[in-house]
This record gives structure tokens, sequence and C-alpha cells, in this order.
């Protein structure tokens, strides 16, 4: 996310993330930041994960009304998707051919699989060891945040992302065009 607001340095500043506290986390403290939104405006992405549709994780989430500084958005299925959406991008990343990576990765049931499982493909060792699970107990590799991180940061091409993913255009959008009250 914080990649995403860095094409706005004029308009966003983050003065604190709350990544890698979770789904459940989120969903627990969502009115609270809703309610923080009136002194400074907040910005929360989720994960649509198993539910079926955004309305429906915004009605089980939602249940008070959204102060306009309270930017909440979702990631269809996951935000892997948007990683995905660069498909030229992570194609050269994991030295993959572009064939094999989905044209519509919001449509994808399980898009960390679907990068883990082109992980798998990567002639890089290095990626296949930074992402791909070491054994059956593990759902991402040693250094899967990490790895990501850094191609998202150095390599992901925003605009070409863009093309390949509703979610993440319609997250855009709304950053772009949003005034704080």
């Amino acid at each position: 996310m914080t990649r995403i607001l860095a094409d706005f340095p004029e308009k966003y500043e983050v003065h604190q993330s709350y990544s890698g506290n979770g789904f459940g986390y989120l969903k627990t403290n969502i009115k609270g930041f809703n309610q923080a939104s009136v002194v400074n405006p907040h910005f929360m992405l989720t994960d649509l994960d198993n539910y079926e549709c955004p309305i429906a994780l915004k009605e089980d989430w939602i249940k008070f009304n959204i102060h306009p500084n309270f930017i909440f958005r979702i990631a269809v299925r996951e935000v892997e998707s948007w990683v995905l959406a660069d498909r030229e991008g992570v194609s050269r990343f994991f030295n993959v051919a572009l064939v094999n990576f989905p044209i519509n990765p919001d449509a994808e049931k399980d898009p960390k699989n679907t990068l883990i499982q082109l992980a798998k493909r990567s002639n890089k060792r290095d990626i296949r060891a930074d992402i791909v699970p070491i054994n059956q107990n593990a759902t991402i590799g040693p250094n899967y945040n990490g790895s990501l991180s850094d191609f998202v940061f150095k390599n992901w091409n925003i605009e070409n992302a863009l093309l390949h993913s509703e979610s993440l255009r319609r997250a855009y959008e709304k950053l772009r065009d949003f005034n704080p009250n």
C-alpha cells in the first residue's frame, strides 16, 4: 500500500502502518479507525479472501456511517492479485514466461497460491527459496514478504498493473480523487 501512496507524495504521508496484524485485527478495529478519521484521514486495505463479493464483506464489517476521511478498499481476492496484475514485471522478476500469468488476476480464486506456483517455475534459485514454502506446514516461503516487497518497491509497474486489476484501479482512483474534509 505504501508503494501506491508514493504515487501521490503531495497528498499522503504515512505516519503509521498496521500491516501484518491480519484480517481479524482490521475487522475488530475498523470502527476505531473510522472514528480516528475525524482527526486524520485513514486508509484501510483488506483482502476479500473468502467473502463472495466486496459488498458482502462491507455489510459484515461496516455497521456504522463511514466518515468521509476514512478510505476503505478491498483487494479482490488478495493483495497478491495486485502484484500479479503487473504481468510483465512479475514475469521478468521470476524469469517465467508471460503466457503463464493470469490476464485477470482479480478472477483468481487464490492469487497467493498462483504467485507461489509461478515462483516454483522460476529458474532463479533465490526466488524459489524465498517464496515457495519449505514444507507442508508452511503456507509461504521464508522470505515471501521480503522478496515481494523488494519487487514492489523497486520494479512493480503500477501503470501496467492498473490495466489488469479492477480492484486496484478503483483503489487507485479513490486515492487520486480523495480530498480530506
